[in-house]
């Protein structure tokens, strides 16, 4: 009846989806346990195993409610891909966006979603006021908590109506893409993250190469966009595993010849047009935020267990880094952190491959994405974030009866 984008999280239940704030507040006030769901893009199961689920994808709210300076009003619930060109009709935009933007607003900053940029937060930072719906059907807002404690909530607090969030004017980015040998990338990464408003790259598992990408603000005007070839790159990576169950020699003929083929990319457009791109193929993802001073020694052990442990294994490894915040929930809170997120088939076996590497990650102190695959408990967590217990306690004092709380949320959120 419900299923998430890569399918493996599903619930036997038909949502619910309230048309206006006076039916979503009436369906949450109900006392059976629920939880709202956004577009289904985390992993998690932050949506499954409630009692009821309410999608708000029908709330009639305006896209943008109202705009004034560097500040506005959005519907919570809309899409990034909608939210963008609305508040680009407002000659403002999202100072920095994750790759993907099929998510909700709320769903993004709930879960913590993030781009690349070492002087750029987090969606959740962005946020300076928000409105929800309690768990006894009254309103709520960040003038009755804290801020801090309503950014990244993981839907626990309440279900998230509007937010007002920072934006900058419109303006558009220079993009350019290269191939480059692993070693060089881990050489100039961190120079890179300085160097660079916006910086990432992705290892081609069983290459030595990587994909380098990088943004800087541009007055020059948009160019054309090249073809977007991810979608037939990834597919050539998995026809090159499936060719090395006969061969090594023809996956690496294979790999070889993608890399010849991959062009560089020059290209100028609206920073959201370039910022995200369409990910069509399906996969699940394991990611970590690391501290920037363990995470290149974390890469390289990774690396050097795919490829000698994990030859099914053909998805890239994506490396971004993000700017630190205030959030209690936010893996980035206290400073900057270096993500590194490993992927999976999403209709072929990921556990071996997760389970593997998971450990490199908590030893090297990284704190996981919230909507992406991860192992640990309330136990683990606690140690991680030091408002951990105080945001625990503001949950319980504004949903006692744990109305929000499925018992994959309480894993995470109670002892």
């Amino acid at each position: 009846m419900w299923s998430n984008w890569a399918g493996n999280e599903t619930a036997q239940i038909t949502p619910a989806r309230p048309v206006s704030v006076a039916a979503l507040q009436q369906a949450v006030a109900a006392p059976q346990s629920m939880r709202a769901v956004g577009a289904g893009h985390s992993f998690t199961p932050v949506v499954s195993g409630a009692d009821r689920i309410i999608d708000l994808s029908d709330l009639d709210v305006p896209t943008v409610l109202q705009v004034d300076g560097d500040k506005a009003w959005v519907n919570a619930n809309a899409r990034l891909r909608d939210l963008s060109p609305a508040l680009s009709n407002h000659g403002v935009a999202f100072r920095n966006l994750g790759d993907i933007n099929t998510q909700s607003l709320a769903g993004a900053v709930s879960t913590a979603t993030h781009g690349t940029g070492r002087e750029l937060p987090c969606l959740a930072a962005e946020i300076t006021a928000a409105r929800f719906v309690a768990a006894n059907g009254d309103m709520l807002s960040t003038d009755d908590i804290p801020l801090e404690m309503a950014q990244v909530t993981l839907g626990l607090l309440g279900v998230l109506t509007e937010a007002q969030i920072n934006v900058v004017p419109k303006y558009n980015l220079h993009r350019r893409v290269r191939l480059s040998a692993l070693q060089d990338s881990l050489d100039t990464m961190h120079d890179n993250w300085v160097g660079n408003r916006n910086f990432e790259f992705f290892y081609i598992p069983f290459t030595g190469k990587a994909v380098e990408i990088r943004h800087e603000l541009t007055d020059a005007p948009e160019t054309k966009a090249p073809r977007d070839l991810d979608m037939i790159a990834v597919k050539v990576l998995k026809l090159a595993r499936n060719a090395g169950h006969l061969s090594a020699g023809l996956r690496r003929g294979l790999l070889h010849l993608l890399t010849l083929a991959q062009s560089d990319e020059n290209y100028v457009g609206e920073s959201w047009q370039v910022l995200c791109s369409d990910r069509r193929i399906r996969f699940k993802e394991m990611e970590y935020h690391l501290p920037p001073e363990t995470a290149g020694d974390v890469l390289k052990e990774i690396i050097l267990r795919l490829e000698r442990d994990h030859r099914d294994i053909y998805f890239p490894i994506e490396v971004r880094q993000t700017a630190g915040d205030n959030a209690a929930l936010s893996p980035f809170q206290g400073g900057p952190r270096i993500s590194i997120a490993i992927h999976s088939d999403a209709d072929e076996d990921h556990e071996r491959y997760f389970n593997a590497i998971e450990p490199l990650f908590v030893e090297a102190g990284g704190r996981p994405h919230w909507g992406k695959m991860h192992g640990l408990a309330y136990k683990e967590l606690s140690g991680l974030y030091p408002d951990f217990d105080r945001f625990c306690a503001l949950q319980e004092e504004l949903d006692p009866t744990g109305k929000f709380l499925s018992p994959a949320m309480a894993r995470l959120f109670r002892p």
